[in-house]
């Protein structure tokens, strides 16, 4: 990334962190509303986190995938890490500095909860999916321990291209609280599309992160995250479902892709679709799977599904 593409950033909202400034965090717009009584992000209703103090973190500018329906811009994305990989300690503490700083202004606002904004200083949960892919990161390991040792919680949202990664958290006894793959295709030529990857060994890998979360299940939470898109990647509930089961996932999100950012001009408005269209589709799934339809988050437009009635007791970290 050159110096025009971080200032493109900045101006953006994101805010580099730690001494290689290669992570970053961005203040998410439900942290916003959440202070001003503008309500909360379906990861609250879904599973009660505190959307008021949630810090979004991205431990690197690296994807290996170029997503069209993707809201962040990743033209400037490398593909392999390069580097130094500063300490998990050194981006956790620039972080949470980072963080304090971007919500100054809130304390200005007379609409601003006052205990909110208190407690946002001292954030409870990282959702290391803000930009790029976390395991590409070479030190995740460290890092969700980090977050442990903070007594916070940890959100891992993955592409699925690295199981090797997701076997060594597993062996450094270093998983997440949730770990999340997203779920966006349902064969080698329709994720070859999904993820811009043109990697013969993309979808294969994919599969196996899959058998390896297959492998987690009752030692973390977790997740399926599916964004779709209308004559895109929508539909194929039967084909979907094959892979929820065979991922054994606590948790199918299942949310429409919202027309943002850089993806609106390349997928078309008309590709968004509607909360009731996400329904639809969700109940299908539900129906082929056997997964429980349990919430749903309007503004967000998307559904859970609960794997089963134990998954669905068990949703709330905290109550």
């Amino acid at each position: 990334m050159d110096s025009l593409q971080a200032g493109q950033m900045m101006r953006a909202g994101y805010f580099f962190v730690g001494p290689s400034k290669h992570a970053a965090i961005k203040v998410c717009a439900w942290t916003k509303k959440a202070l001003i009584g503008g309500g909360e992000c379906y990861k609250h209703a879904f599973y009660g986190i505190r959307s008021w103090r949630c810090l979004q973190l991205a431990a690197g500018m690296y994807c290996d995938n170029s997503c069209p329906h993707c809201w962040r811009e990743t033209s400037f994305l490398g593909k392999t890490w390069q580097g130094a990989a500063d300490s998990p300690s050194e981006i956790i503490d620039s972080a949470i500095e980072a963080q304090r700083h971007l919500l100054n202004g809130f304390a200005g606002n007379p609409k601003a909860d006052v205990s909110r904004l208190e407690e946002a200083q001292a954030p409870l949960h990282v959702a290391i999916s803000l930009m790029g892919e976390p395991t590409l990161y070479p030190r995740l390991s460290e890092l969700i321990k980090e977050i442990r040792d903070r007594k916070m919680t940890s959100f891992v949202v993955s592409n699925g291209l690295h199981p090797e990664v997701l076997r060594l958290l597993k062996e450094e006894h270093a998983l997440p609280t949730q770990l999340y793959l997203s779920l966006n295709a349902w064969d080698a030529a329709s994720f070859a599309k999904a993820s811009g990857n043109l990697s013969s060994s993309a979808w294969l890998a994919f599969l196996e992160s899959i058998a390896e979360m297959k492998r987690l299940q009752g030692q973390t939470r977790t997740v399926l995250r599916m964004t779709l898109a209308k004559g895109f990647n929508f539909g194929r509930a039967k084909e979907y479902s094959e892979i929820i089961k065979a991922s054994g996932c606590d948790y199918c999100e299942v949310k429409a892709w919202m027309a943002l950012g850089s993806s609106r001009e390349r997928l078309g408005v008309q590709a968004m679709p509607s909360h009731q269209e996400i329904t639809v589709f969700a109940a299908e799934l539900a129906s082929q799977t056997g997964y429980l339809y349990s919430v749903e988050h309007i503004p967000s437009r998307v559904v859970l599904l609960c794997r089963d009635a134990e998954a669905a007791r068990q949703r709330l970290l905290f109550s």
